[in-house]
């Protein structure tokens, strides 16, 4: 294996891919979800998700002071905030308002760190990862009215697309920092 910084990123990536698709799989199983079903859900996915993106900008080595780890890490902790507020509130528009703007401002963030990154190999991934979070943020306080299940939905939508995305990454990284063999 070769000691690029890229060679490290896999694994955060894989465990971020795991966690978002683990939370869509959740959504599509949970029948009939009362208010207290989607705040543990939203609270635990957004922790989690925010440590993952926390240990992905650690492995990208970025300077303290540039713009990409400033907005990354800022969206990051947004998350997690919004994981704590949501998982102790247990209200349904809490959570979708708050949900939506820590989703929004992840996907924000993503897409700063794509058109700031020309050469990234991450450029494309955080281009439709952005797009996603910014879709699914813009569209769940739309959802409120509908009930948990339909917020679960939405956000288990774009979780499923997202953690998708994020695999085929993770996979990609992994391959790519392989030796190649000899012939």
């Amino acid at each position: 294996m070769t000691s690029t910084p890229m060679a490290q990123l896999w694994q955060p990536v894989l465990f971020r891919s795991m966690v978002t698709l683990l939370f869509g799989i959740i959504t599509v199983f949970f029948g009939a979800p009362d208010t207290l079903g989607l705040c543990l859900n939203f609270g635990w996915y957004f922790l989690v998700l925010a440590g993952s993106h926390y240990w992905f900008v650690r492995r990208l080595a970025l300077p303290r002071g540039d713009t990409k780890h400033l907005a990354l890490l800022g969206a990051a902790a947004l998350q997690a905030v919004a994981g704590v507020v949501i998982f102790i509130s247990v209200n349904t528009v809490l959570a979708a308002w708050l949900g939506g703007a820590a989703l929004l401002l992840m996907g924000a963030a993503e897409l700063f760190a794509a058109l700031t990154s020309a050469r990234s190999q991450l450029r494309s991934d955080w281009l439709i990862s952005g797009v996603l979070g910014l879709g699914t943020g813009l569209l769940l306080p739309f959802f409120i009215n509908a009930g948990p299940h339909a917020l679960l939905g939405v956000s288990g939508g774009g979780a499923l697309m997202t953690g998708a995305l994020w695999l085929l990454s993770a996979l990609t990284l992994r391959h790519d920092v392989r030796t190649p063999k000899r012939k």
